[in-house]
């Protein structure tokens, strides 16, 4: 007898992070919905060892996809291809989500139709109590600053927790595969430019169990993030995002940008030499012992997290190009370091 094909397909692209990934397979194992009514489409991208699922799973029906290193919007257009079912659920594999996760998401297909409804995520509570938690908390954005329902924002994306018709995701072109960073927030654009809307479903949670919970790793992430958003700044040069981003990361134009801007990115610059970064390192973490609360902490981490997004976009520019038709933002100004483009 032929299997009915499921309602939702999960797709979770994954490298070399096994532990996190059978954590995330096990939550669908006890989910609300029938498991005829849902799969799993696993794609391993290159992993070493390769990845094997977990022997001891109960639940419904699992596609392993291995590939060799094609990143992740490939990974995930290739789970797309091979799934079967009419509902596409992105998830990163260092995510855990409740019993009702995919629920929360048919549901809010079923109050929206066609939308690409993105879901929330948070931290472990359990690791939000350091001085960096709390900054990290500050400048990322979650549930309470964007109201439930349909959003206005045409990039509003992350693909660490989305969902969106098959037929609305094929029209607007899948996953860009030349990006690496920003590639959800392309998706979005894509999909709004046909028409499409997009919903915030707070109520569908996801748990983040993010390896960037220091200032190091985060700041290193952050510096690879601003690399390689570089192809979605030129494609969509003029988003006031992008704008900003090359405002207060690019050449230092005295004269003819703000003085207060030209100063920023000469203290970035000064901050991201590796000399100063180290002691800044180094400073940082005797305060985070010494004195946790100090408000001197938040600078710290303000002036280092600065330094490595303006020299991850410089990067970025060397590596694929300029960032903008112009090379100059006259109309934007920025009083604070962008967050970095992360998952979201």
């Amino acid at each position: 007898m032929t299997q009915p094909n499921p309602k939702i397909s999960v797709i979770i692209p994954t490298h070399n992070r096994e532990v996190t990934l059978h954590r995330a397979i096990q939550c669908f194992g006890r989910q609300t919905l029938a498991a005829d009514n849902y799969e799993l489409v696993v794609v391993d991208d290159g992993s070493n060892p390769p990845v094997v699922l977990p022997d001891d799973f109960v639940g419904p029906r699992i596609t392993l996809i291995r590939l060799e290193g094609v990143e992740r919007s490939a990974a995930r257009n290739a789970g797309a291809a091979e799934a079967l079912g009419d509902l596409l659920v992105f998830m990163d594999d260092d995510m855990q989500v409740g019993a009702d996760f995919l629920e929360r998401h048919l549901r809010a297909q079923q109050e929206w139709p066609d939308a690409l409804v993105v879901g929330a995520i948070h931290l472990p509570a359990d690791g939000m109590t350091s001085s960096f938690a709390r900054f990290r908390k500050g400048i990322e954005l979650d549930e309470g600053q964007t109201a439930r329902g349909l959003t206005a924002s045409l990039n509003f994306c992350a693909a660490g927790n989305c969902s969106i018709p098959r037929e609305r995701f094929n029209d607007a072109g899948g996953f860009d595969e030349t990006m690496r960073s920003g590639e959800d927030q392309d998706l979005a654009f894509r999909h709004t430019g046909t028409g499409g809307s997009i919903a915030f479903a707070p109520e569908a949670r996801a748990i983040h169990n993010d390896s960037a919970l220091g200032i190091r790793a985060y700041c290193g992430r952050a510096e690879w993030g601003m690399v390689h958003i570089i192809p979605f700044m030129r494609r969509h040069p003029f988003w006031p995002d992008n704008a900003q981003r090359a405002a207060v990361n690019g050449t230092v134009r005295l004269g003819r940008e703000p003085l207060r801007r030209s100063l920023r990115k000469i203290m970035k610059l000064v901050v991201g030499r590796t000399p100063i970064t180290r002691l800044l390192f180094g400073a940082t973490s005797m305060l985070e012992r010494a004195a946790p609360d100090s408000p001197i902490i938040d600078r710290c981490y303000t002036l280092l997290l600065g330094a490595h997004i303006q020299r991850g976009y410089r990067r970025g520019v060397k590596l694929y190009g300029p960032s903008d038709p112009q090379s100059e933002w006259p109309l934007y100004d920025a009083h604070a370091t962008p967050a970095p483009a992360v998952k979201h």
